[in-house]
């Protein structure tokens, strides 16, 4: 089964179309579904990495479990500030403190030692000498096939294939589903590839997605519905990543992030571009919204340089507003008045 798309939004449509129609019915410890074998989905736009639709548009979360990956942390207590359900869905203990299938120590502890600095150095003394098919990262391991708990990796290898100047990955996994897994899994992985480009110089390329069994749980079924009830949706692209090697930039976005995460200050802005900013801005709406602080959030907006996460932001502002305007009147006590009037 072959799926071509240019968005993510494209990708996830298509697949959830074709699953509630053709797919074979299957089940597994996690319930019945219907599953696609040996699915390839090929997206022609990795930048087109979220959606903008309000059943699968969690930005802020995608953002948030892709950073714990690149930070190489396994604390769950990181993860589930992000996805409160974490812990639920790899079935850990409620005194565990750690996951033991994240991909974060997997892919990135170690710093300069990890595997993926490991591969890059490998692929920058390459580039121009050959079309390298060696450049492969492990997640899954043969430990995995006797695991501890649920925490599984479902992602099995990241191919980075560097062909006519861009940067191309395939992904593998040997499970995904597409409803709830698929669309964080196409945010992280891209973002990760966008990332190799740049520390190589490169271009960014195709991202494919390859997956032994790509499924749809009958207990989403109506979730996927109401998806593609949403309608067409608009084309959009995250900016791209600025040029030059972008871990500097990516070692402050974790400082920001774990300040934000914790309540610390965030760290000084020096020398830091308008791209890594909307981001750090973007994981501050969470914290925002709980406060639930109207006028910061607005200014946070206005704030954006990049006007489609300003559209983005919008939705959380008009959801906010509505609830400061409903909130119960209790006895006594006059009904809090919202941090501004709605714009």
């Amino acid at each position: 089964m072959h799926f071509k798309a240019a968005t993510l939004d494209d990708a996830l449509g298509d697949v959830m179309r074709r699953l509630l129609r053709r797919g074979e019915r299957t089940r597994s410890g996690k319930g019945p579904a219907r599953e696609f074998t040996g699915a390839l989905i090929e997206i022609s736009d990795p930048t087109a990495r979220f959606s903008r639709t309000e059943g699968r548009g969690g930005l802020i979360s995608f953002l948030g479990e892709t950073l714990w990956y690149l930070s190489g942390s396994d604390r769950l207590s990181f993860i589930e500030y992000y996805i409160p359900k974490y812990r639920t869905f790899i079935d850990a203990s409620p005194k565990a403190v750690k996951a033991p299938g994240a991909y974060g120590p997997r892919l990135f502890r170690g710093g300069e030692k990890s595997q993926m600095a490991t591969l890059l150095e490998s692929l920058k003394k390459k580039l121009g000498k050959s079309d390298t098919r060696q450049a492969v990262a492990q997640i899954f391991d043969r430990s995995d096939l006797k695991p501890t708990n649920g925490d599984v990796p479902c992602t099995t290898t990241l191919q980075f294939l560097p062909r006519r100047g861009k940067l191309n990955l395939i992904t593998t996994m040997r499970s995904n589903d597409v409803y709830r897994g698929f669309p964080g899994d196409v945010f992280a992985f891209t973002f990760i590839q966008e990332l190799a480009a740049r520390s190589l110089g490169l271009e960014l390329g195709t991202y494919r997605h390859f997956v032994g069994s790509l499924h749809l749980y009958d207990k989403d079924e109506s979730k996927a519905r109401d998806y593609l009830n949403e309608g067409f949706q608009t084309p959009v692209s995250m900016p791209p990543m600025p040029t030059g090697d972008p871990w500097t930039s990516v070692s402050w976005l974790l400082e920001a992030e774990e300040a934000i995460r914790i309540g610390l200050p965030e760290p000084q802005v020096t020398e830091i571009s308008p791209y890594w900013l909307d981001l750090a801005r973007l994981l501050r709406i969470r914290r925002l919204v709980k406060e639930r602080d109207l006028r910061q959030l607005v200014q946070l907006k206005n704030d954006m340089a990049n006007p489609e996460y300003k559209a983005f932001i919008r939705g959380r502002q008009v959801a906010l507003q509505r609830s400061l305007s409903t909130q119960p009147e209790l006895p006594g006590i006059p009904p809090r008045p919202p941090n501004m009037r709605p714009q």
